[in-house]
């Protein structure tokens, strides 16, 4: 592909160099439409169901449960508990997660994705056969949150035996997986049995060669921590615990993705005008998120955008200069490697070569290609379609509070990082953490270091996630609120901020 190509379709997968395809940068999967409940079953249905058990046959899984329900309504069922119209009461009733308002006049399976076998049957991220699979993003950022293979599979294996049913398990869970098995269909008799096979990324593993500090490290820890409060609570609390750090874990994961390759295109254009070049300390520090993505409190809706801006930007320009660096070296003006934006070492090594080359790369070209790339769709970079509006979509709805359409059911989700600020349906999103969000980060904050933690401690774990807040705005505002509420913190002159920082689930 020649760099006039790219300039006239920026946006396939097919366009990308191979270079970027193989790099840490590449958005893969790439994320859509996602709830918390969806990432949540979708790794159920990752981590222990077998290869029969795909994102796109769910919905018809679920359709056929409602149908044998229906056919044995009324029938003596031999192998069953309950009887069939109790049964069909706890799945379409008990079980039921509220549907969102656009979801309202439509007629399908929403399970609570409380055991294994619920996720067999609904929360798919669409109704169609041609959804993408949000589970394989929870993989990947364990994948970029362990320092090694190893141990990214031994931690896909505690989610595997944790997610299950265990011997001491909740007495209310522990029946409803007897219930739901069998209900089965005959091609899932033997499923979940043991965990799937963890796909390791050759791109992740030359990432973590020469790596920086990432949203995903502190996801990996914080999950090990959540995973060993399973025997202290409810499998309702638990599983919801769970559910929010998926939450916060894979969307600032994107975010960081988007931040990146925003800095790796700033740094070549740099080196193209011939500056000096950073020190690896120095880069390392502008490609974590320490400064955060946004601050607590903050309308979320422009930082989403500008961040799925920034990565669509960054990404056609990436892979334009590769491809124009493609032509220089078939002249023999300069040497791409495969590795060439590996990570930080080689990025910086990559940033070299070019700032030599300089004279042979044609960088007004380049500009002017840019920029023709960018106006092929403005509605990609204005986020109203492809790519851009795929990230943009999943960061707003995975992170949100779930709007329902049930009366009562308000209050469903408690484990959000955004929420309406008002109550009419205009009002905008903001950026504030719901009282399980907060529980799992206070307790995952003590469990991370020893000795007191205090609410400066609690900022800084919170800054890991791109979230920008101080003790002072914590103290004073609504965050300070939940904490006194739920007996999280104890006041103490002594304390950076003023307070001690409490977890009840020690």
């Amino acid at each position: 592909m020649t760099p006039e190509d790219f300039i006239a379709k920026p946006w396939p997968e097919a366009s990308l160099h191979p270079v970027y395809k193989d790099s840490f940068l590449h958005m893969r999967p790439a994320p859509e439409y996602a709830s918390g409940e969806v990432l949540l079953a979708s790794l159920y249905r990752n981590v222990g169901f077998g290869k029969a058990v795909s994102e796109g046959t769910t919905p018809q899984r679920g359709r056929d449960l409602l149908k044998r329900i229906e056919k044995q309504r009324g029938a003596s069922a031999t192998n069953v508990a309950l009887s069939v119209d109790s049964w069909e009461t706890i799945v379409c009733r008990s079980l039921a997660s509220p549907k969102q308002p656009n979801q309202a006049s439509r007629r399908f399976l929403q399970i609570c994705p409380l055991v294994p076998d619920a996720s067999l049957y609904s929360l798919s991220a669409r109704l169609a056969s041609n959804t993408w699979n949000p589970g394989s993003l929870v993989e990947r950022v364990i994948d970029f949150g362990s320092s090694a293979p190893s141990i990214a599979a031994k931690l896909w294996q505690q989610v595997f035996l944790r997610l299950g049913i265990e011997e001491d398990e909740d007495i209310w869970a522990s029946f409803l997986q007897e219930q739901f098995e069998k209900w089965r269909s005959a091609e899932l008799k033997n499923e979940w049995q043991r965990a799937n096979e963890f796909d390791a990324s050759e791109a992740v593993a030359r990432w973590h060669v020469s790596s920086c500090e990432i949203p995903a490290d502190r996801f990996a820890e914080d999950l090990r921590h959540v995973l060993q409060l399973k025997g202290c609570l409810t499998r309702r609390q638990w599983v919801s615990m769970v559910e929010s750090t998926l939450r916060i874990g894979c969307a600032s994961h994107v975010l960081w993705l988007c931040h990146a390759n925003s800095q790796c295109l700033e740094l070549l254009k740099s080196a193209l005008q011939g500056s000096d070049l950073p020190s690896r300390a120095e880069f390392s520090r502008a490609l974590t998120c320490k400064r955060g993505f946004w601050r607590y409190g903050q309308r979320a809706t422009p930082g989403i955008q500008s961040a799925a801006r920034s990565y669509v930007v960054a990404r056609a320009g990436l892979n334009l200069l590769l491809w124009h660096c493609h032509e220089l070296q078939e002249r023999g003006a300069l040497s791409l490697k495969k590795e060439s934006l590996a990570n930080i070492d080689s990025i910086l090594n990559f940033a070299a070569t070019l700032r030599e080359a300089r004279n042979e790369f044609p960088l007004t070209e380049f500009r002017n290609g840019l920029q023709s790339s960018l106006e092929e769709d403005p509605r990609v970079v204005a986020c109203k379609r492809g790519i851009s509006s795929n990230v943009a979509e999943f960061l707003g709805h995975v992170l949100r509070q779930r709007q329902t359409s049930e009366p009562g059911m308000n209050s469903y989700d408690q484990g959000f990082y955004l929420r309406k600020q008002g109550s009419h349906s205009s009002a905008p999103w903001i950026v504030s953490l719901g009282p399980v969000a907060v529980m799992t980060l206070v307790h995952c904050c003590v469990q991370s270091g020893r000795g007191p933690r205090t609410v400066e401690d609690l900022c800084g774990h919170l800054a890991c996630y791109g979230i920008d807040v101080t003790s002072r705005e914590v103290a004073d505002g609504d965050l300070g609120h939940t904490l006194r509420n739920l007996g999280l913190v104890l006041d103490s002159p002594d304390a950076e901020g003023g307070m001690v920082l409490l977890s009840p689930l020690n």
